[in-house]
């Protein structure tokens, strides 16, 4: 009686842990991001957790910063006032193309750095291929008459500046160093 019970046992034991197919039971499931457009996509992930991250569609400019740029024309002065040498009257346009997007009234006199711009501000770029300018001039127009300066520019494309955390944009050329305060925009 003991062996017929040990040989159903045994029977039973075995047809209980058979697999059908061969292989092992179990289900791994790795959790990540499945969205094959986001930048943060796992390509052996089987469950989407939530986590996809998505590049920056648009770009919010909320402030420029003129951290240096030539304080002469040439080694000549900016303006002469009645007193004689003046420092110059800035403003800046914003530019996509040749036209001109954003700009703002002067900032008379400058003497020290950094200059800050807000006016106009913010300004939300929704081609972040295009290439975009910032030139800077010496107002010297008065009810119309005269002829604003060239003071100098700098150029930036929005997507060679895509980052998770930046803030910030550098831009340097030519003698003009700016910092422009950004919000990268879903």
């Amino acid at each position: 009686m003991k062996r017929i019970l040990l040989v159903l046992s045994l029977t039973t034991l075995i047809f209980a842990c058979k697999k059908e197919d061969g292989k092992p039971n179990t289900t791994t499931n790795i959790e990540g991001c499945t969205d094959s457009s986001a930048t943060n996509f796992l390509s052996t992930a089987t469950v989407d957790d939530g986590s996809c991250e998505y590049p920056p569609s648009e770009l919010k400019l909320t402030r420029i910063t003129v951290n240096s740029m030539p304080m002469t024309n040439n080694g000549s002065d900016w303006d002469i006032g009645i007193l004689g040498a003046e420092n110059p009257d800035v403003f800046y346009v914003l530019k996509q193309g040749n036209g001109d997007i954003s700009s703002s009234n002067s900032k008379d006199n400058i003497e020290s750095f950094p200059i800050l711009f807000t006016e106009n501000l913010p300004y939300t770029i929704n081609n972040l291929s295009q290439e975009y300018t910032i030139e800077l001039y010496d107002s010297d127009q008065i009810a119309g008459l005269g002829e604003n300066e060239f003071i100098g520019s700098c150029r930036f494309t929005p997507n060679e500046y895509i980052t998770i955390e930046g803030d910030e944009i550098n831009i340097i050329n030519s003698g003009v160093d700016m910092t422009l305060n950004v919000e990268w925009l879903q």
